[in-house]
Parts: structure tokens; sequence; C-alpha cells
């Protein structure tokens, strides 16, 4: 590169002085427009213009091989993964015959053209044939412009589709032209399509997106037409204002006043693509081919060359070498962008915003890889590659190994526009959780929602199924929503439904494989932000990926039970779907299922866990779907597979783990967990109990009538921070034997050691156990006095062994909504944020009943009842009746009449607590409300400690 040796050294001289003198320290974007607060992984643009320019980018001209305008001389039609294609047979169908011929297009550009072809083999491995001859033909000349000759090992792998090209030079417009594939008859072939990419086109795309990047630096003005979600989706469904451009050249002239010149690229050496568009973002220039230089340095343009790449480079390790040593100080150390040079526009926009270093580099060639690993050296932990990567497994190792994620986003359209949209995003609550049954519970989970371009694209396809909503479905979104596309996240709330639940796409806010962090504390980190986006983002489960089937390390599962506290759980890519709880917080559970490919694979997966299940307790069952493979009719498919069933039940991915959660006696809702409190000391915690009696044994703390006598098994640990209010202890312990006399087996007290009074008690008698040898929850309602001591005991009567594995202290153990699912209504209707009644529409009954919980847990209760009544002194009636009701006896355990004046104030909500102490595990317990026809009455929510 003899033309670049004096400009390097004297470029590479200026960006030492100037970052000597702390000019890029920060390296954040140059535009004062792109804010990027050191809390965000990606930028916040300026809110799109008024009226966007909208404009198509079209590359392709694309045939489908089972459309009408290709033509076939052998083989059949056939399908795959809901995809259509023609397919030829060994044995079956008359090898040396075109299996497509066709369109004879006349409209495709002259110049140079790349055709391809998107064809499959069943065996890429038995030898090396001859498979299928590709070529291209004019018609009109009778001239084949190019062919090839594709052997079985040229596919990398059986049964996918994979990409084939062909160069040529279309010399005649009009010509009516071929794209042509000869079936040899050696292998099975399936074609999905063929097609052409003008040169023309793609310079077009590059340099159009390149002009939007450097637009949105200052307000995103430019609004690409969408693909496969449509061409206005989302600018209509985001309500932006736009203007169809028929002559997007008319944009040059336009916005010319903005751009400094052109950065040429070389055709010869695919790469000085992405440099050249790195170049033009520093210099606020936009990238040209050069069959545009001539166009784009004449009038009416008049555009200056600011870098011209041509001739340049030889190899594309020259051309990062080159870009790392003259551009990378210059672009921001938060984002890498990667991208294939063969992919025109896309990301390249928000690349160009960002201010962003565009590379694309292979991990598996030593050589790119330890150039690499010198752009990865200088970025700070937890920041991000962006875009994909040449190989996805060694890329996201790679990348992971320096604490930096993946956002995969390589063909995302308008990132630039979304990430102006508004940052507020309306997140809709969890519903109410159903009681927790003897049943097979299955959780149907979409994959692959970390992906941007997903987001814009596919997923909006799957969204707008005419069924969805029809069974309930964990769709994995990215947490990085909330900075590049925040309008999108908040257009996804707002149109789901009660049984669309998001959770985090792998592995948090962006895609990493937690296991090869070697830096704890880096590891650390990066999982408290991810919690922080997913709970901003209404994110209660997270994917965890370590490759596409592998689990996650302990340190891994430990750090998410301690930096992400609002997780309800994690699911994980090794099979077999075992579950693990790390540091007794968080359950992570191994995907059943974890990229099923059609609805016969799904429904095969649940029917083994059926098969398997021995009816003792309840089963849990994580089914996960490719979503390039599967769709919505295929869930929809699989759940009525098993409408006949009465033991299986779909369920919401959050709802999944609120259940698995209350089976292994952890809080339903962790964000009511005040303390854990292990009886133990164990490896992740150490217990703040004393101990009169027993010993440390079997995870927990043991007394036996060989060994103790009467005494306190545990007492402490005199806490005074807990929060002031209703609280609720809730001891897990289990005994040996239920055989014998119904003993007094503990008593259970929680005492306010700075006043000495026992605030709540509880006795356990043998009888309250549900079945030996096996943990169980009794629950003690209090309330709590910020600043005094607050100590919990557990006193063993000596007449039967006992284990406590730890005592928990949570705000409440169950609150349900009034108007959300579970809870029922004979009268009233759902009005905002209640369920209402009122004596012009109704008649007295029963506004609330419900949930027949079976596994509310032995001990001393409060049932909160938050209401408002919208007159309060009129009179004094009768305007609502509250109880608590055994349905299994039919006995109603507790109940209370309230009076109109024992509301406050009126349209104010007030609590409403009925103690009582409950002491028949297993049976079903109902919370009511009848209205009394007297007032209009509105219920909030109601709450057990």
């Amino acid at each position: 590169m003899p033309k670049k040796g004096f400009r390097n050294r004297l470029l590479s001289v200026f960006t030492i002085i100037l970052a000597g003198t702390g000019i890029f320290a920060s390296a954040s974007p140059v535009s004062a427009a792109v804010t990027w607060p050191s809390s965000q992984i990606l930028p916040t643009l300026s809110a799109p213009a008024s009226t966007l320019d909208a404009i198509g980018l079209k590359t392709d001209y694309s045939y489908g091989a089972t459309g009408s305008q290709i033509q076939h001389e052998t083989g059949l039609a056939a399908t795959k993964d809901h995809q259509d294609y023609w397919a030829a047979r060994t044995s079956m169908d008359t090898p040396n015959k075109l299996i497509a011929y066709g369109p004879y297009a006349t409209d495709i550009p002259t110049g140079i053209n790349t055709a391809f072809y998107n064809l499959l083999v069943d065996n890429n491995t038995a030898n090396n044939d001859n498979v299928v001859t590709i070529d291209v033909y004019d018609y009109t000349a009778n001239q084949i412009l190019a062919t090839r000759t594709l052997t079985r090992q040229e596919w990398t792998s059986a049964g996918s589709f994979q990409r084939f090209e062909l160069t040529y030079t279309n010399a005649t417009a009009g010509h009516a032209l071929e794209f042509r594939v000869r079936w040899l008859g050696t292998s099975y072939v399936g074609l999905s399509s063929v097609g052409s990419s003008p040169r023309s086109l793609v310079d077009a795309s590059n340099l159009f997106t390149s002009l939007k990047g450097l637009l949105a630096k200052s307000q995103p003005r430019i609004y690409t037409l969408g693909e496969e979600e449509g061409s206005h989706t989302w600018a209509n469904s985001l309500g932006l204002g736009y203007t169809d451009v028929t002559d997007k050249w008319s944009l040059l002239t336009k916005y010319r006043n903005e751009i400094s010149g052109i950065v040429v690229y070389d055709y010869n050496v695919p790469d000085t693509l992405n440099l050249a568009a790195t170049i033009a973002s520093v210099q606020n220039g936009i990238v040209a081919g050069p069959e545009l230089v001539q166009k784009l340095t004449s009038a009416p343009y008049n555009l200056p060359i600011l870098e011209d790449l041509r001739n340049d480079f030889t190899t594309k390790i020259q051309v990062y070498e080159y870009l790392k040593a003259n551009y990378w100080p210059q672009t921001t150390h938060r984002v890498l962008v990667g991208l294939d040079p063969k992919l025109p526009g896309h990301l390249r926009d928000y690349a160009a915003a960002m201010g962003a270093s565009v590379v694309w580099l292979d991990p598996r060639i030593p050589t790119e890889d330890a150039l690499l690993r010198q752009f990865l050296a200088d970025m700070p932990a937890g920041t991000v590659y962006m875009g994909w990567w040449p190989d996805e497994a060694s890329g996201v190792q790679r990348v992971s190994e320096y604490g930096i994620s993946t956002v995969a986003a390589d063909y995302s359209n308008n990132l630039t526009v979304f990430a102006g949209t508004s940052r507020t995003v309306t997140v809709k609550p969890t519903p109410n959780k159903i009681p927790l049954e003897n049943k097979i519970y299955v959780s149907l989970i979409m994959s692959d929602g970390d992906n941007l371009q997903y987001m814009e694209r596919r997923f909006r396809n799957l969204w707008d199924s005419a069924s969805r909503g029809t069974v309930p479905l964990g769709w994995t979104i990215s947490p990085a929503m909330l900075d590049a596309m925040p309008g999108v996240l908040d257009y996804y709330y707002n149109t789901a439904t009660e049984n669309d639940a998001f959770i985090s796409g792998p592995s948090g806010i962006g895609y990493t494989y937690p296991n090869f962090w070697s830096n704890q504390a880096y590891l650390d980190q990066f999982i408290a932000q991810s919690d922080d986006y997913m709970k901003r983002s209404g994110l209660k489960v997270a994917t965890i990926w370590n490759f596409i089937n592998g689990g996650i390390n302990g340190n891994v599962g430990n750090s998410f039970a301690n930096n992400a506290p609002s997780l309800l759980g994690l699911t994980t890519q090794q099979s077999g779907g075992g579950i693990d709880i790390y540091n007794s917080l968080l359950p992570a559970q191994g995907l059943n299922v974890n990229y099923g490919d059609s609805a016969n694979a799904l429904i095969h997966e649940i029917n083994q866990g059926i098969a398997s299940w021995n009816g003792q307790s309840p089963r849990f069952l994580s089914i996960q779907a490719n979503p390039w493979q599967t769709n919505y009719e295929d869930l929809v498919t699989t759940v009525n597979s098993f409408s006949s069933n009465p033991n299986v039940v779909f369920v919401r991915t959050d709802t999944y783990f609120q259940l698995m959660r209350e089976q292994n006696g952890l809080p339903v809702d962790p964000d009511t967990l005040v303390a854990r409190l292990e009886a133990e000391n164990t490896s992740y915690a150490v217990s703040p109990f004393s101990h009169s009696v027993g010993r440390a044994e079997d995870n927990g703390w043991t007394a036996n009538v060989a060994q103790d006598s009467p005494g306190f098994m545990l007492w402490g640990p005199y806490a005074s921070t807990y929060p002031a209010g209703k609280l609720t202890a809730t001891y897990r312990i289990k005994i040996d034997s239920l055989a014998g006399n119904n003993d007094k087996v503990l008593t259970l007290d929680v005492r306010d050691n700075t006043t000495g009074a026992v605030l709540t008690s509880y006795d356990v008698y043998r009888s309250q156990f549900k079945a030996s040898g096996q943990h169980q929850d009794f629950s003690l309602a209090f309330n709590n006095t910020t600043g005094h001591e607050l100590e919990l005991r557990a006193y063993y009567h000596d007449n039967s062994a006992v284990n406590i594995d730890k005592v928990t202290i949570t705000k409440n153990i169950g609150k349900y909504e009034a108007e959300g699912s579970v809870i029922s209504h004979t009268i009233g209707r759902a009005v905002e944020g209640g369920w209402q009644a009122d004596p012009a529409q109704d008649n007295s009954g029963f506004m609330l009943y419900g949930p027949y919980d079976a596994n509310v847990p032995a001990g001393a209760h409060k049932i909160t009842f938050r209401m408002k009544v919208n007159n309060n002194s009129t009179d004094n009636d009768v305007v609502a009746t509250i109880d608590v009701r055994d349905a299994t006896t039919g006995e109603t355990i507790i109940q209370r009449q309230l009076t109109r004046q024992q509301f406050s104030a009126a349209n104010q909500y007030q609590d409403f607590t009925l103690d009582f102490n409950h002491t028949q595990p297993g049976h079903k317990l109902e919370y009511r409300v009848r209205f009394e026809d007297k007032a209009t009455l509105t219920i909030d929510s109601v709450i057990n400690n």
C-alpha cells in the first residue's frame, strides 16, 4: 500500500496527539443530538422528523422456486419448515433435467449482477459427486452468461438451504434472463428461490443507508421501507409521519449541505466497504461504489472525494489493520459493529450515527482472531459487539472472554428511527398466579428474541398471526430494545394479550456465553445491569445460553441469583428439564426442548414428559421453539393436542416459574423478598440463628427425640432493618414420620425483642404435614415496627425428628388483582385498576371469590382486602361482607361486615384485614367479597400475609 504510507503515518501522529489531550478518552459519538449516558449500553437518538422521507432500498430480484414465474422439467413441489421449495428425488425424478428455468426477466438492470440460488442437499458428506449445474441464460441472445457445477461437499451442512452465487454481466437492457438449475441425479436436492442482485442496487443501498446514518446524527429523517414485515408497517404502527420518495436521488440534493463528501470502496476488496463506512462516519460523508463516482462528483451533487480506497489493499487483514491504526482511535469503543461486507445497507446507518467502527473478522482464522482481539482489548467490559459473526459460536465465545456481549442486529432496517422514539414503555403486570396443583405444567417459549432485526421483521409476522393470544406463550425479546427501539417494545406491550408473556432472550442485555467470562466482577456487573434493563422492560424470566445446547456453571447461576433479584427464574440450553436452585433464591431449568423445529417435535417431548411422570408431585416441562422453522399455528396445534388431558396445563412462562418457585419453597414474587435466613451455615450464606437443641444436618437444622430435649431449635436474628408494616415469616420444615399420635411438634413465633411482645405464634402438629420427609411451609403474618429488634423462634417439643431448612421474610405470600384472572365474579365489571359493582347496575351478590388455593401454608394469616366506596357518610349501612372460606369443607373460617362509615374517606382505597389460623393444609381456600347493593364498591386487590 505505498500510496497510503505517508498519510498513514501523518494520521497516526495526529490521532496520538489528540488521544494524549483526552479528546478520545470517552470515545462517544460526536454529535450532540446523539446522547449516550454511561448507564445505557446503546445511545438515544433525537426524535425522528415529523415527516420522514420513506425510501425503498431493494437489492434483489427474487423468484420463489414454486412460484408462477419459474418452470420445471422434473421434480415436484415440497414444504420444509413452512417453506415451499422444489425438490428432485433420486430414483424417482429424471436426471439431467432442469428443476428450474425462467423467469425470463426483462427488468433486471444492466451491468454487473450476482445471480443467487438457494439450494439444499440431504447428504453433504457421502462423496463429492457433481450435484447440480447452475447458470444464467440470456434467452433473447441464446447465450449462457455464467455457469457453475456444484459438488456435494460444497454444502456446509445437510438439510439446510445454502446460497450459491454466480457473477455475470447483463449487457443489454430488456433481454429476457433465466436462472437455471440442472439436476444431475446424484442427490436429493431442494431449491427455494433464485434471483439476481444488481451491483447498481447494492451501491445505491450502501450510499443511501450511509446518508440515512449521517443525517441521524442530528435528527433521523429517512425511513427505509420494510421487507417481510410490510413496507410501512412500523411507520404506521408507531404513528410516524412520512412521505414516499419516488426519486431517492433527490435526497442528495435536498441534504447536500450536510454531506462533506464521498468515501469510495473497492469492488475487488469487499471489506473496504466497512472501512469506507467507518471513515464516512468520522468525516460526515457517505460511501460510494466506484461506478457512482462520476455521477456523485458531477453536477448537481459535486461531492468531493474524501478518501478513495481503490487499489490500496489486497487483503481484508490490511483493511482492518489500517482501520485499527487510523480510525479506531476516532470512533466509539463502547460498540464495535460486525457486518458482512456482502450485506448492503441495513445496520450501517445505525453504525454511522453511533460513530462506530465496522469490521468483519472471523475468530476461527488465527490472523483475523489476533486482530479482533486487539479491538476487544481496547473495549471496556460490559460494552457491546453489534451486528453478527462469520460463525455464531466462536464469535459469541470470543467477545464473552472479554466481558463483551453480542447484540444481534445485522439485518435491522430502521434503528436510527426507532432509537429516537419515546423511551416510555408501559409494561403490563404479571397476571395472578393460578393455584399450584399436582399437574404437568408446560411453558412454551419462542426463541431468538435477542436479535433486534428479528424483533423488527420475523417477530412482527409471528405477532400478527390471526390466532395470537389463544395459547400461553413466552416470547423472548431483547432488553436492549429499551435503548435501540423503545417505541417498538411499547407497541408490543400495548397489543399484547393476557396469554402473551415477554421474557429475556439470551443472556440478558446481550447474547453472551457467561461461562466464558473469566472475570467474576465483570460478570456480576453485566448481570446486575441486565437485571436493571430486564426490570424496566418487564422481563421476569431470562434465557441463558452457553452454546446452543450448553448449561451454566455454578458461579454463573449464583451470580444471577445474587445480582438479578427481580427474576423469577432462568432457562438454560442443556436439554433434559433438570431444575437447579441457585443460592436458595433462583430456579434454573434446562429446557426439555431447546430448539424445536416443528409441532411434532414439541408434541413428542411433551408426551415423553407425560410418560415419565409418576403423578406424585407437579412436573414442569419447558418447550422452546425455533422461530425460523415454526410459526404460531404450530404452538396452537401443540396445545390443542393435549386438550383432552386434564393433567396437562399450559401456562405463561412467568406463571410457570411462579409455580416452580412455590413448589420449591421460594417466594412466588421475588420482589416481595425481605430476607432469606438459612437455619444452618451454607456455602452461600451464614446462618443468623442461635440454637439450644439440634445440629446442622440434612441441609438444615435437625433435632430428634433420641439426641435432644425440648428447647429452641433456633432463635434470632434480632434484625432491626426490616420494613414496617405487614410481613410474613415462612418456616420451611419437614418431619420424619406421620405415624403415631397427633403430637405438637413445634411452636413457631415472631417476637419483638425491643418490647418483649410476641407478635404472633403458631403450634405445629404432626397431622398438619402433608407427607413425611418432604419440606413444607408454615407461615406467620405479623406487623413489624421499624427499628425494633425482631426475633424468629422455633421451639422443639421433643415428639418427632424435625428439620428446619430456612426462614424467609416476605412482604406477602400472595397477591391477587381483583380484575385479573383466577379470581371470579358473579356481579360487577372491570374498571381501571380494579373490579367494581354499583347499585344502578348490580344486585347483591359476590363481586369477588376464589382462587380455591389448596397450597396455602398452614399458619397464622392475615388476608387484606383493598377497597374503596363512593360515599362514606350518607348512612351507616353494611356495604360489603368479606370472608375467608374453606371451599373443601364449605366452612366460613372468618367473616366481617363492613359499614359505609368504616371507610375513612370516599373514593380512597383502604385496607380491611381478616386474621385467622389455617390448620388444614391442602384444603382449598377462597377469599370473598359480597356486595350488599348499598354503595358503589371497588376492589383493588386481595393480599395474603
